[in-house]
């Protein structure tokens, strides 16, 4: 099966130059295939870029480019078949979480959250989003979080981070240089650390005192079926929802002071 170009071009969009930008930023946009000699006088960039982006999505040239380009653009779209498919592999993720759960790293990382009021969650890209996520649901139960996205933010973060403040650090892939520096410096001062991962040899759980795995995504998957940061989602709402359950009381208070406070 040939793959859908438009999602090949996305899944590899955190990785593009900004001139990678403005050739993938023309195909999505679905306008009309062109030469390689037209389409680099068209959007003012060199025809070395444009080859240079197609062996960045995998591909060995741009006449392989224009092929799936005119395959997926000829492609019906059966909407009810789309939503069949996504569910199908969403069904399938919740399946993997689920046989992967592990209640005693869940619990400690409800025992470490509950302990320090200050957590520092560092991801980039994607992983960032979740990051959100987890902002929005721990912030009303009392905890102030900071979500660091950026290298330089995230190496500062661990360095002066302090004793009575948790990093929970999340990626996906597990294998980043800036955080596993970070990480390192976090754990030779001293300051706890946790990690979300899908890289069961990922180099950072050395430097964690829990580690949840995430479900790690296929490649259909990866071509931007499913968003990436799905499997970490899951695995934050289950710490939530363990969270709640081990300290009721603590979050009943919480959510009855914010009610008090929005009437």
């Amino acid at each position: 099966m040939q793959e859908d170009i438009f999602l090949l071009i996305e899944s590899h969009r955190l990785e593009f130059t900004d001139v990678e930008q403005v050739v993938a930023n023309y195909f999505l946009s679905k306008k009309e295939p062109l030469t390689i000699d037209k389409l680099s006088k068209t959007l003012a960039v060199s025809k070395a870029s444009i080859t240079r982006f197609c062996k960045k999505i995998g591909l060995n040239n741009y006449k392989e480019l224009i092929f799936l380009y005119n395959l997926s653009m000829r492609r019906g779209k059966d909407e009810k078949l789309a939503s069949t498919a996504v569910t199908s592999l969403y069904h399938a993720l919740a399946t993997r979480s689920s046989a992967i759960f592990d209640e005693a790293s869940v619990d400690e990382f409800c025992h470490l959250i509950h302990e320090y009021k200050i957590i520092h969650f560092l991801g980039m890209g994607f992983n960032s989003y979740a990051g959100a996520d987890f902002q929005f649901k721990f912030s009303r139960l009392g905890k102030y979080v900071r979500v660091i996205s950026d290298q330089n933010s995230i190496k500062l973060s661990a360095e002066f981070a302090e004793k009575d403040e948790l990093i929970i650090a999340c990626s996906l892939r597990g294998i980043d240089d800036s955080m596993s520096q970070a990480l390192a410096m976090a754990k030779e001062r001293g300051i706890s650390v946790l990690l979300i991962t899908a890289n069961q040899h990922s180099p950072l759980k050395s430097f964690a005192q829990a580690t949840l795995m995430a479900a790690t995504l296929t490649k259909e998957e990866s071509l931007g079926n499913i968003s990436p940061q799905i499997p970490i989602l899951i695995q934050l709402d289950i710490v939530y929802e363990r969270y709640i359950h081990l300290y009721s009381d603590s979050v009943q208070k919480w959510l009855q002071a914010e009610a008090i406070l929005t009437q």
